[in-house]
C-alpha cells in the first residue's frame, strides 16, 4: 500500500510490488498502520508500517530533491538479542561481547530485490555478519549452529575431559 499524491491519489504500484495477479489479504476490522512522507510542495508517499518495526519513517517538509532519497532510506527494523560471552583476539583476558545478535529488516525501496521482503541480518561477533537471510537460509544457519553445539557437547567436551584426565595423571609439574 504505497502511493504518491499531490492533492489526489495516483495509481502507482504498491510498496510490496504486487501486481493484479497476486491476491490481496482480506480486509480486516482495523486498517494497518502506515507511514507518510510529504514534501514541501505537497507530494506525498504512504506505505505499510509493520507492527514489528521499531521506528516510523514518516517525515514532513521534505525538499522535493530529497524525496527519492527519503524513500530509498526507509528500512523497517526490529533488533533481537544475542548471547553475552567473553571473547578475545589474543590470549589476553577477553571482554564481554554479544554474539549471534541481529535484526529483522525490510527496505521496501531497496535496489536489491531480496531486501524488499523482511530478512534477518545476523551478527556473529563484531564486524562479522550474515546478511539477507530468508527463512530457509536462516533455518540452515540454525541447523548448522545446532550441529556445532551438539559436536561441542557430544564429542569435543568428552575429548577435553579425557585429555585433562590424561594430563593430570601423567604430567609432572
Amino acid at each position: 500500500m504505497s502511493s504518491a499524491t499531490k492533492e489526489r491519489p495516483t495509481t502507482e504500484p504498491s510498496a510490496t510490488g504486487r501486481g493484479d495477479d497476486h491476491p490481496q489479504p482480506p480486509p480486516s476490522a482495523e486498517a494497518p498502520a502506515t507511514w507518510t512522507i510529504t514534501t514541501t510542495i505537497g507530494y506525498t508517499a504512504t506505505g505499510y508500517l509493520p507492527a514489528w518495526a521499531e521506528d516510523d519513517p514518516s517525515a514532513t517538509d521534505v525538499p522535493p530533491q530529497r524525496f527519492a532519497t527519503e524513500l530509498a532510506d526507509i528500512t523497517h527494523h526490529q533488533a533481537f538479542s544475542g548471547q553475552l560471552m567473553t571473547v578475545s583476539v589474543t590470549d589476553a583476558p577477553g571482554t564481554e561481547t554479544v554474539i549471534l545478535s541481529g535484526s529483522i529488516d525490510c527496505a521496501p525501496y531497496s535496489e536489491d530485490p531480496a531486501a524488499r521482503l523482511p530478512v534477518v541480518n545476523l551478527q556473529f561477533v563484531d564486524d562479522y555478519w550474515l546478511h539477507n537471510l530468508d527463512p530457509e537460509r536462516l533455518a540452515t544457519v540454525a541447523a548448522q549452529l545446532r550441529a556445532q553445539a551438539d559436536h561441542l557437547d557430544q564429542e569435543v567436551r568428552p575429548a577435553l575431559i579425557t585429555a585433562r584426565d590424561d594430563w593430570t595423571t601423567y604430567h609432572s609439574p
